[in-house]
């Protein structure tokens, strides 16, 4: 009896001994060892701006699928919260204006903008929250693609991190501008023919309105590498609507170009 005691006494001396994170280590190899991964945090739950997608681009790319993904009546609508996305099927253009839903539907054919309807739902939308801008006017004409990187290079100024998404705004006049508007009728271009509206053609056919010097703003996102092809189409890193001064006309920006003068937001927090 004193012997097996002695043994007993010696066992708990040598597992003492062995290290809390060898017995871990030796533990993960079984099933429990998931479970740490299964609950830690996603990256998409620490976006800045308190940043939220629903949808995708991509996936819409790859699938054709157009179905509703979040109700409008359940998106984020309190001052501050800046968005932006379609309406299943690809029937409308939405826009969150400082906690203001804008719905141009496609029904409508001049683009006027309407309050949502109880059972609207969006196939993508994209939105963040700012509480505070920073102001930067423009010196000079940009067109679009030197424009984006001047509101990269601004950004970075302001030390956001440009790899993951913000929102943006700009007031002031547009010396080119064309946006449309998606009716979810099925797209029909013709033959060798190149439809305006760029991205959206092959899922719904669309009113686009050319409206160069026109006035208003521009609400965008930028995606930032993490959201690319997500809240943007892939490839690009800017989702832009425009809407006019009276917020009764709005829909998707295809091309544009911002005078000088203009006024870019960037947010502080």
């Amino acid at each position: 009896m004193k012997t097996l005691t002695a043994h007993i006494l010696t066992l708990l001396a040598l597992l003492a001994a062995i290290p809390a994170g060898a017995l871990a280590q030796h533990a993960g190899h079984g099933a429990a060892a998931s479970s740490p991964s299964a609950t830690a945090p996603t990256s998409s739950e620490v976006r800045p701006f308190d940043f939220r997608g629903f949808g995708s681009f991509r996936r819409i790319s790859h699938t054709g699928d157009t179905s509703g993904q979040v109700k409008l009546a359940d998106l984020p609508q309190g001052a501050g919260h800046w968005g932006m996305g379609a309406l299943a099927g690809f029937a409308g253009e939405v826009l969150l204006y400082d906690g203001r839903l804008l719905v141009s539907r496609g029904e409508e054919l001049q683009g006027r903008a309407d309050a949502a309807r109880p059972d609207d739902q969006a196939v993508l939308f994209a939105v963040g929250r700012v509480a505070e801008w920073r102001s930067v006017t423009l010196g000079e004409d940009m067109e679009r693609g030197r424009f984006e990187a001047f509101v990269v290079a601004q950004a970075k100024a302001l030390g956001l991190d440009t790899a993951q998404p913000f929102p943006f705004v700009v007031e002031g006049r547009y010396p080119a501008l064309v946006w449309h508007v998606v009716t979810g009728a099925p797209s029909t271009p013709k033959h060798g023919q190149v439809a305006a509206g760029g991205h959206a053609n092959k899922h719904s056919a669309m009113h686009v309105f050319d409206q160069p010097q026109a006035p208003g703003q521009l609400v965008g996102l930028y995606s930032g590498e993490a959201l690319e092809g997500v809240v943007s189409h892939p490839g690009e890193r800017f989702h832009v609507h425009f809407v006019d001064p009276s917020l009764a006309f709005s829909g998707h920006v295809d091309s544009y170009a911002v005078a000088r003068g203009a006024t870019l937001r960037l947010p502080v927090r």
